[in-house]
């Protein structure tokens, strides 16, 4: 999930499932394994699957966070989701990821803890 719709390659390590990563480039090293996979953001993810709400988000994506939250502009301010996002991924992730919640739904209530970000809004 991102913020616009395209292909990216996967690239999986062998024996491990949690070190999986879309890369910009397909090269790979000894162990891994290139897959091209079809990415959409969760506004299009929503259009098209019909969803009538949406709950709660959960990322920890390797610092793709802000592209997610840009893909999820209309979702979060039509479903106001709950959102537990990290936010320590990249230097600036704490008041980027926060910014670009509150530019989607100034509703949000926002509080940060150890490297996480955790957000609702009031009533929902």
């Amino acid at each position: 999930m991102g913020n616009v719709k395209t292909t990216g390659t996967l690239i999986k390590e062998e024996d491990v499932s949690v070190g999986n990563k879309i890369a910009s480039e397909s090269s790979t090293e000894e162990g891994q394994h290139v897959q091209q996979v079809e990415l959409t953001t969760i506004d299009d993810f929503v259009k098209e699957n019909g969803l009538t709400r949406v709950d709660f988000i959960k990322a920890d994506i390797e610092g793709y966070e802000r592209y997610m939250l840009e893909g999820a502009r209309e979702t979060l301010k039509n479903f106001a989701p709950k959102l537990a996002i990290c936010t320590y991924h990249l230097p600036d992730d704490p008041e980027v990821l926060e910014s670009l919640i509150k530019k989607a739904n100034p509703a949000y209530n926002i509080v940060q803890k150890k490297s996480k970000l955790f957000a609702s809004v009031p009533g929902k």
